[in-house]
């Protein structure tokens, strides 16, 4: 059952902090100047003209799409992707795409078209780039932190767009800006959080690695973290893929194989060497995990 974590202490030290996702966007946006194609919303009537699936060999142009209904897929240079309301998708040109709509529940989304090429200030004189990066976001991710708000901005660009008066397109990348900035705000506030409690859990972690001889009672830990009991073996699962218990037994069992192949130590004394006080638990404890007995263990 060890074999089942997602994620290990030197992993949650390791996801990226929201500081270095904020001046990624900063970089990125500083040389963002959008020609605004189109603002579209597409539906049902869509779908059933394409008979539910859309492919472009090679794109042309950049497109954002949120997805506000329905169910699909997407498929991008090879990989895809399911789709389901709240998930954000982005191309960039010169990318082959295949978008794929359920008949019984079609894809509704609006889609954001574009032109880019980054461009530069020096001194007083504009640098125009060669086609730009993709947006500075997972190429496909979920978007569930304030939904109704996106569709609120997104359904305020479909209408002005729509409106054509003469300052349509200014207009519109205004509004496209400013979306893209709230988004990386809300995505590097979410990561902030999600990077302190990833930092919180792989403290706990390393306690019970540092003290696992040690009383380790799950009120105690989590205490320590400021988490109440429950909340904490909620959040210790999610981050780490072992419930608190199962984490204190894996460290301390892997300590007891340790001691029992390099030392001819009794296995009652392994076992309160490891924070076992009853040895008969320890060794049924050790059976179910390992698979054979503490003295089997270390004949073999």
């Amino acid at each position: 059952m060890w074999g089942d974590a997602v994620l290990c202490y030197d992993s949650c030290n390791k996801l990226a902090s929201s500081w270095e996702m904020r001046k990624v966007h900063d970089q990125y946006f500083e040389r963002f100047f959008p020609k605004m194609i189109e603002v579209l919303l597409r539906g049902e009537a869509f779908w059933k003209q394409r008979k539910y699936r859309f492919e472009l060999k090679q794109t042309s142009i950049y497109n954002f799409v949120c997805v506000i209904g329905g169910k699909g897929t997407f498929e991008m240079n090879g990989t895809e992707w399911t789709l389901n309301p709240g998930t954000i998708l982005h191309m960039a040109p010169d990318e082959h795409i295949v978008l794929s709509s359920s008949q019984e529940d079609p894809l509704t989304y609006y889609s954001v078209h574009f032109l880019y090429y980054p461009i530069e200030w020096e001194g007083n004189q504009v640098k125009l780039g060669q086609y730009g990066a993709p947006l500075p976001f997972d190429r496909v991710f979920p978007f569930y932190a304030d939904l109704p708000e996106l569709e609120r901005r997104l359904k305020q660009l479909y209408e002005l767009w729509n409106n054509k008066s003469t300052s349509t397109e200014w207009t519109v990348r205004l509004h496209f800006l400013t979306l893209l900035k709230w988004m990386s705000e809300v995505l590097s506030y979410k990561l902030h959080h999600e990077d302190e409690t990833a930092r919180l859990i792989a403290d706990s972690m390393k306690y019970i690695q540092d003290h696992y001889q040690s009383s380790l009672e799950r009120d105690k830990l989590a205490n320590m973290a400021s988490l109440s009991s429950s909340y904490y073996s909620i959040l210790f699962k999610k981050y780490s893929g072992y419930t608190p218990i199962e984490f204190i037994n894996k460290v301390r069992l892997d300590k007891a194989k340790q001691l029992l192949r390099s030392t001819s130590e009794p296995i009652s004394k392994i076992a309160r060497d490891v924070g076992y006080q009853d040895p008969l638990y320890f060794t049924r404890l050790f059976a179910r995990e390992v698979g054979m007995a503490p003295r089997m263990y270390r004949k073999s």
